[in-house]
């Protein structure tokens, strides 16, 4: 089994992003999409967690990463 060593967090928001990244163990590198210059996609989704299925599919596949959103 690999192990997570690069992980890309859904979120441009600054707060949202600290909190999920103090979560997260510190030997994971973490990136935030403001680091690509990659903007939030429409969330179209009618709930929270179609709306987090948005981003993560879209910021993993514009970065090559497993994203967390």
């Amino acid at each position: 089994m690999n192990k997570i060593k690069k992980i890309i967090v859904g979120t441009n928001n600054a707060g949202k992003y600290r909190e999920i990244c103090d979560l997260l163990p510190k030997k994971i590198k973490k990136y935030s999409p403001k680091e690509f210059d990659i903007l939030t996609p429409e969330e179209t989704g009618k709930s929270f967690k179609k709306n987090s299925f948005i981003k993560a599919k879209y910021f993993s596949k514009k970065t090559n990463l497993i994203c967390l959103s």
